[in-house]
């Protein structure tokens, strides 16, 4: 019972997010798409609590906060580590 009234509302907060982004002219979040929480951006980035708030508060992450746990756009990363690779002419 408590497990669904958790989903419920994460469901109702992503919900807010989206109309808040809408109204706001933001980019939408595709409901395809995978995201990662901290604990999987840490261990892929190879990064601490720290750096990954850092990179968080930069706006260097496509991050977005539901029900009180952050979540990353995989493709996001993926694209801009493809942008850091790519050598400057």
């Amino acid at each position: 019972m408590q497990k669904e009234l958790f989903k419920y509302l994460d469901t109702i907060v992503a919900l807010q997010q989206q109309l808040l982004d809408a109204l706001l002219g933001a980019k939408p979040f595709s409901q395809d798409e995978e995201w990662l929480d901290n604990a999987d951006m840490k261990q892929l980035l190879k990064i601490s609590d720290a750096t990954l708030y850092r990179l968080r508060k930069s706006e260097q992450l496509l991050s977005k906060k539901i029900g009180g746990k952050w979540f990353y756009a995989k493709s996001a990363m993926i694209t801009e580590i493809k942008q850091q690779q790519k050598p400057s002419l």
